[in-house]
């Protein structure tokens, strides 16, 4: 499979909703995405398994926040800088790039990256969906070294961080971005081609595709919205109005947002912290993180990002799942509830919220 310049769009669809309210606006992902596609033809699109099993594959990402990116706008320097620093420091030569966040705007960074650099890119990624921290992913989940992080910003700038595990250096690269003007392409979690095969999850950049040729199908043909949210194997958790929008601690991003729901006058409580990740409907939970919580505007079916939210709004809320994998017990400390400080009963996490271990579209 290519992905092509016309595929920038379904794409960006498909990595909105996969990012929960978060991971950033896709707009700017995709139009560079396009361009690069454009000047450099498109990307093949292969299988870990496709590979030799001794490749190197390394994992691209942008991590910083994604309004400064706006205003610096990622370009092919970077993003090139950092996998070329990777290579150097491993004395390695990469045969395909893998995406890190197959989810807002990091589900676009890797593909465009590829064609900057003439590589394929792996069909799979480390988190299935958008999450706020570099270690949460399945690959710290296995135990895999996640250093070295090579970082390279705009003005230059390239630095090589090593730590002993994910979560310091989540927290060395936050330290540094504001030196790095607020936001870097990063080249992370290398690996051989057999390592993703055995602990990545595949097929996350072909889903994202497909959910949003859904999206974009079901927007066009309003009457066929409960079509395309089953091809989606997801659900309608409510439909309502936006009737309170809470911050905590002076975020736009993290609160509560309160929906009264068109059906019945119940009320529909979602509490976010950079993505929506818990949904209550009259006191009852009926879905919760890792499975993809996505707010949409009820009129054209566009994803809400946290900081979008506001009070007024037609929304339709849905519940997507998440990759099968994100479902076990092994993963709640890292990207289940309580990696979020939301303490929920045990059988409800087990449950994944009333939907959250069926199968990903």
């Amino acid at each position: 499979m290519r992905i092509s310049a016309a595929d920038a769009a379904d794409l960006a669809e498909g990595a909105a909703l996969l990012g929960a309210g978060g991971g950033g606006d896709t707009t700017h992902g995709a139009a560079l995405m396009r361009h690069a596609l454009d000047r450099h033809g498109p990307v093949r699109l292969v299988r870990a398994d496709e590979l030799a099993p001794d490749a190197w594959v390394i994992p691209v990402a942008a991590i910083g926040a994604v309004s400064v990116m706006v205003e610096r706008l990622p370009g092919d320097t970077e993003f090139v800088a950092a996998v070329r620093a990777m290579e150097r420091h491993l004395g390695v030569r990469a045969a395909a790039l893998h995406g890190l966040e197959a989810a807002g705007i990091n589900a676009l960074l890797p593909v465009a990256a590829a064609a900057w650099l003439g590589l394929p890119l792996v069909d799979a990624d480390g988190m299935g969906r958008a999450f706020p921290r570099l270690d949460q992913t399945v690959f710290d989940l296995a135990g895999l070294p996640p250093a070295p992080l090579a970082l390279a910003e705009p003005s230059g700038t390239q630095m090589i961080i090593t730590a002993p595990e994910g979560a310091s250096l989540e927290r060395l690269a936050r330290a540094v971005l504001p030196a790095l003007g607020g936001w870097a392409a990063t080249a992370q979690w290398p690996m051989r081609a057999s390592t993703s095969r055995r602990h990545a999850l595949h097929g996350t950049v072909s889903r994202a595709l497909r959910l949003g040729r859904a999206l974009r199908h079901a927007r066009r043909h309003a009457d066929e919205r409960d079509r395309a949210l089953a091809h989606m194997n997801g659900r309608r958790l409510g439909t309502g109005v936006v009737i309170e929008v809470r911050q905590r601690g002076g975020a736009a991003h993290t609160g509560t947002v309160t929906i009264e729901n068109t059906a019945g006058r119940r009320t529909l409580r979602l509490d976010m912290a950079d993505e929506y990740l818990l949904a209550i409907d009259d006191g009852v939970v009926t879905a919760h993180v890792p499975e993809i919580i996505a707010l949409l505007h009820a009129r054209t079916w566009r994803p809400i990002f946290t900081e979008e939210v506001a009070v007024g709004q037609h929304v339709d809320v849905l519940a997507v799942p998440a990759p099968a994998a994100l479902g076990d017990p092994a993963t709640r400390r890292l990207m289940g509830p309580e990696a979020f400080g939301l303490d929920l009963p045990d059988d409800l996490v087990t449950a994944g919220g009333g939907g959250g271990a069926r199968p990903c579209a």
